[in-house]
């Protein structure tokens, strides 16, 4: 009893009851802060991912210098979710922490000094910011987050001048502090210069297949159906990409399903109703993709030059699967500076290039189809 009093903790006397355990509360959930647990359900294939993460940015030991990890790939592929999971597993190792969600949308809605204050609050739990010029944030930043080993979590930026415009830099981090940016666009991280930089896969087979039964059966093992056998169509046409897959299985998923009960029974006397709305679904998709899919991707083709752009189009509808010099050299005769237009399609996560071919997720196609009318 006499080492328990001398313990640390709240004075409660003469003050209301609820007052103090909502501090508690709060105390307690700050400490904890899981904040991405909740969204499990979706992270399939993730933690491969996660502890590969763990290897490239050396959490531990944690004397080692700052570091800084870029997350790199195409709209929709689960950027944010894997950073999401990936620091919710290691913030409670710093001494402060914050994740800024949507970086770029924030520069929109107001500038540099709004993701700066989000950053002291969070992290340091700065207060009345408002009151500060710009000029005074950035010395708050350097002064005070040089003390503090911390963790940066930077999502969606997609221009450097975002990032040079914080005034963050790892010289002004405290030692073992980290940062991690997400980003469509790989020239943005050797920009900065990011220690190492991690490219998000596509889901093999087998994680899009487990991901896309969640979605459009809730099941990890569905019951035979007819809808089974459309299912290699359709991860066919997601082709690994977890946001395609997301979609249309969400869409999917109990269209039409009255007695079901009695669907396994019926099948040889009843036309399969279920079965026959997927098909439909599919062939539309073929024709006109799934808008929330491709809004995602037209983000990235908006943010091209129009030089990119006709390069992009031209891909998609002539040159998938081509030699990567075969095509420079025709583009080249067109007068669209293929030399510098095909590398930033790569580094925008718009191509791929293997073997010395360029290839482009069919979701991309699809979106050329609905861009070029209108180009």
């Amino acid at each position: 009893m006499t080492r328990l009093a001398n313990s640390a903790g709240w004075d409660v006397r003469d003050k209301p009851e609820f007052t103090e355990i909502d501090k508690i509360i709060q105390k307690v959930i700050k400490k904890l802060d899981h904040r991405f647990s909740g969204s499990a359900d979706d992270l399939v294939g993730m933690q491969p991912c996660v502890e590969e993460l763990e290897q490239v940015l050396k959490i531990n030991p944690k004397d080692e210098d700052v570091q800084v990890l870029g997350i790199w790939g195409m709209g929709g592929i689960g950027k944010t979710s894997l950073a999401s999971v990936f620091y919710d597993k290691i913030s409670y190792l710093f001494d402060a922490h914050c994740f800024i969600e949507d970086v770029s949308r924030s520069y929109r809605d107001g500038s540099a000094i709004a993701v700066q204050r989000q950053i002291l609050r969070r992290t340091l739990e700065e207060q009345d910011l408002d009151k500060y010029s710009p000029s005074e944030i950035a010395g708050i930043i350097r002064n005070r987050l040089s003390s503090k080993e911390v963790l940066i979590l930077l999502d969606n930026v997609d221009e450097i001048e975002q990032l040079e415009q914080l005034a963050i830099t790892p010289k002004l981090l405290g030692r073992g502090s980290r940062m991690i940016i997400t980003t469509r666009d790989e020239h943005i991280l050797k920009s900065y210069g990011v220690d190492a930089i991690h490219k998000v896969s596509l889901l093999n087979s087998h994680d899009a297949s487990e991901l896309f039964f969640r979605k459009a059966f809730r099941s990890d093992c569905p019951s035979s159906s007819t809808c089974m056998e459309l299912t290699p169509s359709i991860l066919e046409y997601a082709n690994g990409l977890p946001l395609a897959i997301k979609v249309l299985g969400s869409f999917l998923y109990n269209r039409n399903a009255s007695q079901w009960r009695d669907y396994l029974e019926r099948l040889k006397k009843y036309p399969d109703r279920n079965a026959s709305q997927w098909r439909d679904y599919l062939e539309r998709l073929k024709k006109y993709p799934d808008r929330k899919v491709t809004d995602v991707l037209q983000i990235s083709f908006e943010a091209l030059q129009k030089e990119d752009k006709e390069i992009f189009l031209h891909i998609a509808c002539f040159f998938r699967g081509e030699r990567e010099e075969y095509v420079k050299r025709i583009l080249d005769v067109c007068g669209l500076h293929p030399h510098i237009g095909v590398p930033v399609l790569k580094e925008r996560a718009l191509i791929d290039i293997k073997n010395q071919e360029i290839h482009m997720h069919d979701c991309k196609k699809l979106v050329s189809g609905i861009l070029v009318a209108h180009f």
